[in-house]
């Protein structure tokens, strides 16, 4: 999804303020923005150049403001468009952290009886 269409789709706009007030009512959040599955939900992955991504969700009527960030190049030439978020302060949001399931115990013990 590209920064323009997520920013006209839901009518966000740059804020025009100052931004000592805005740093109190909002934290801003860096991302490419994605479609979400659910209605009224904004999906952005935090770094789709990184091997360690991961992406939030957040509520529409959470998103302040929003503008268009530069663009971000990847190793196989490509770019990646981005968007700066404003959320409000108080907003509950999700952060999604993918991992590879599996039996790590073992692994970890032996590490720590080593020491």
């Amino acid at each position: 999804m590209e920064p323009v269409a997520v920013i006209e789709k839901y009518q966000l706009e740059p804020y025009r303020g100052s931004p000592e007030r805005l740093r109190k009512l909002a934290v801003q959040f860096t991302g490419s923005p994605r479609n979400s599955p659910i209605t009224g939900k904004v999906l952005l992955l935090n770094d789709p150049a990184s091997s360690q991504a991961f992406y939030y969700e957040f509520l529409v009527s959470d998103i302040m403001y929003g503008e268009e960030a530069p663009s971000l190049s990847l190793p196989d030439g490509s770019t990646v468009s981005m968007v700066h978020l404003w959320i409000k302060k108080g907003a509950t949001a999700l952060k999604v952290v993918p991992f590879h399931v599996q039996d790590t115990a073992v692994g970890l013990r032996s590490f720590f009886e080593d020491r």
